[in-house]
């Protein structure tokens, strides 16, 4: 999706909603659990309101689906009408992606459907960048559980195809009628996720971290006397914490340790009201210790770091993982609220900002004067100690404080099991580099290094794979970007902060990441830091297998295909584009084209015609005919540019008769689908095939 120059509004010169985009909300409003009688009408509510407040977002995408989020409601009844899939593969796992927890669905289908990034997920959701991610990775975990051999990148395609064949019912436009959710989500300014720090892997919850409830150990068996207790016991610790934190209703999704634990309270509570009523009622102690794990979910983190310093775990290896992965995704939790609540408080933000800086004296010391829900998160940012650097991000008219200190362990990580205290103490030194990169390079490559070392001692059958999570969530940040900024300048080369990095990375010979970049930096460098062919085909993916090598001493490379995709309008991939346009251009030279995407060929090729620049259109025709090329304006194709997609995947080459071709598909509305046909000269390079165009 995009990245940090959007447009203020949804396309130039329209005032309508384009219909590629309408449907992409239908669908991702079925997938997330509206029953589809009714996908159509709140489909039509979050389309009508995204009308009435678009010149507050940037990226309408991000508009739409947010508006569409905050409309979502669980048990909204409604069957769903059969024949509605072609295929039960399809069917079977749409139903599976609807089970998941609701604030683990939501994110995962915004990643692994509809391609959002991380932050832009999270923006969505109003969760940091981290917690999306980790929320999607998690879902994927829970669907791999049933079936661990599925080859869920393969399902996901088709399923997105399915979709695709879905006739989404329609609503008449009416007064908008927003729910509270719908409000909520739509009065606030879209900001930046604040604290997105940590790889964000979760996994079970296990850990007692504070004596919350001291159950008498009774022989005696439950009843549903004693199973209802628990459950308003548990009702009431989580209406405590939602107070203490100061959270509304919708932004208690966004705390996933607790949504998880409801999840997982929810089913030992529904087996022991079956095991009653088929007259095997468990002893009240073995209800205890089962749900024991699931009642200590509420803390906060200061309060996770005195139990620690009360209980300390250096003996104990998995309870020592479980806190810490504990203790990563509550900051993360806590950080949501903080990024909510300065969205919610622009104007109190922007009277603290002098002359490019922010006061963060004053915006601490004037707390009392706040309105009661920023009032409240300072409050408990100060307590936590949570902190802001002085620095400031601004994008159009809002501004967003720059993070400084966040909850650390710090010594208190050598309670502990040695191994995890040491991870603990890696990951805590590469947090500053997750908001500026002004973390030195040398730091950076000996910190991931660290995390690599980790992830190639797992030992076989060892399941804990957060050092491997955390290794990969790193790279893809230093490597590709995200939550770090943008990779590419305004001047379509590396920014000089990355260069910095990926030398040092590179410097690093013979480990993973090393082996990685090296080839990208030296390609980099003859380039001028605008082009290489190892860069545009080297995925985090890449890097995951090359943990996995390393681990296993046997070469490994992934298992499923990786599809190139370019979802448009999109600044930073644009920049690239228009950069190459203009050495094109400027050189006449097309063996530059050499490694370029089959995705970057088509964007160009869509540039040219758009354009009717006849030299560039006879130079990426594969015969020098730039009526080949002109023919995608005819048609319509070159619409693509103000919004939808380029898609590509390697298993759809086919051999003919005069070598090698390859069609690359663009999409700019539910059917709107159009194939460019492109063929693989002698010179190596892809370029638009002249016989298959028209």
């Amino acid at each position: 999706m995009g990245e940090e120059e959007k447009s203020s509004t949804l396309f130039p010169g329209e005032a309508e909603i384009p219909e590629f985009l309408k449907n992409r909300v239908r669908q991702f409003l079925h997938q997330a659990g509206v029953p589809y009688e009714k996908v159509g009408e709140i489909a039509e509510r979050a389309i009508q309101e995204g009308l009435v407040v678009q010149k507050e977002e940037r990226d309408p995408a991000i508009l739409l689906f947010r508006t569409a989020a905050g409309m979502i409601e669980e048990n909204q009844g409604g069957e769903e009408p059969d024949h509605l899939f072609r295929f039960e593969e399809d069917e079977l796992l749409h139903q599976e992606i609807r089970g998941l927890p609701a604030g683990i669905r939501l994110p995962f289908v915004l990643m692994n459907l509809h391609d959002f990034k991380p932050e832009e997920a999270g923006s969505i959701c109003r969760i940091t960048a981290s917690e999306a991610l980790s929320k999607a990775e998690k879902g994927s975990r829970m669907l791999l559980e049933t079936d661990p051999n599925r080859d869920l990148a393969r399902q996901f395609t088709l399923l997105r195809r399915a979709y695709g064949r879905i006739p989404y019912p329609e609503s008449t436009p009416e007064q908008p009628a927003t729910s509270v959710l719908g409000e909520q989500v739509t009065d606030a300014p879209q900001g930046k996720r604040l604290w997105a720090a940590g790889a964000g892997l979760l996994g079970a919850v296990v850990l007692l971290i504070a004596a919350a409830f001291i159950f008498p150990v009774w022989a005696a068996p439950a009843d549903g006397a004693y199973i209802k207790k628990l459950e308003l016991q548990f009702d009431e610790e989580k209406a405590r914490f939602q107070e203490k934190v100061g959270a509304t209703d919708m932004e208690m999704q966004g705390f996933f340790t607790i949504d998880e634990a409801q999840y997982e309270f929810d089913r030992l509570i529904s087996e022991f009201k079956l095991d009653i009523k088929q007259g095997n009622a468990p002893e009240k102690k073995e209800v205890e210790q089962a749900v024991s794990e699931q009642m200590s979910v509420f803390g906060l983190p200061s309060e996770m770091i005195k139990n620690l310093r009360d209980r300390p775990l250096t003996d104990d290896k998995a309870g020592s993982r479980i806190f810490l992965e504990r203790f990563k995704n509550r900051k993360n939790e806590l950080s949501m609220i903080f990024s909510t609540r300065f969205m919610e408080h622009q104007d109190i933000l922007k009277d603290a900002v002098r002359e490019g800086k922010f006061d963060a004296a004053k915006f601490f010391g004037n707390a009392d004067d706040y309105p009661n829900p920023l009032r409240h998160a300072v409050r408990l940012m100060e307590k936590e100690g949570y902190g802001l650097t002085g620095e400031v991000w601004t994008f159009d008219d809002q501004v967003y404080p720059v993070p400084g200190e966040i909850p650390k362990l710090g010594e208190d990580a050598e309670k502990l099991e040695q191994s995890v205290a040491r991870l603990a103490a890696l990951e805590e030194t590469l947090e500053p580099a997750l908001n500026s990169l002004e973390l030195s390079p040398e730091i950076i490559a000996e910190a991931l290094h660290g995390l690599e070392e980790f992830a190639v001692a797992r030992e076989t059958g060892d399941q804990w794979t957060m050092p491997e999570a955390t290794a990969v969530y790193h790279f893809r940040e230093f490597v590709f970007g995200g939550g770090t900024g943008r990779v590419f300048g305004d001047d379509g080369t590396v920014v000089p902060e990355r260069r910095a990095i990926w030398k040092r990375i590179a410097s690093n010979s013979g480990t993973p990441s090393g082996t990685l970049m090296s080839p990208v930096v030296r390609e980099m460098e003859q380039t001028g830091w605008k082009r290489s062919a190892s860069y545009n085909v080297l995925t985090p993916e890449d890097y995951q297998y090359a943990l996995m090598s390393a681990r296993d001493g046997v070469e490994r490379e992934p298992d499923h295909e990786i599809i190139q995709s370019a979802y448009l309008p999109d600044s930073e991939y644009t920049v690239r584009a228009e950069t190459l346009y203009r050495d094109l251009t400027e050189g006449g030279d097309r063996s530059i084209l050499e490694g370029e995407t089959q995705v970057m060929i088509v964007l160009l090729a869509l540039f040219a015609a758009d354009r009717q620049d006849e030299e560039m259109m006879a130079m990426l025709s594969a015969e020098g005919n730039p009526d080949v090329v002109a023919r995608l304006a005819e048609e319509g194709t070159t619409r693509v540019l103000e919004g939808g997609s380029v898609d590509y995947q390697i298993s759809a080459i086919e051999h003919h008769e005069t070598g090698i071709r390859a069609p690359v598909y663009v999409y700019f509305g539910p059917t709107k689908e159009h194939k460019i046909w492109l063929t693989y000269t002698p010179d190596g390079l892809w370029l638009i095939d002249d016989q298959d165009t028209q």
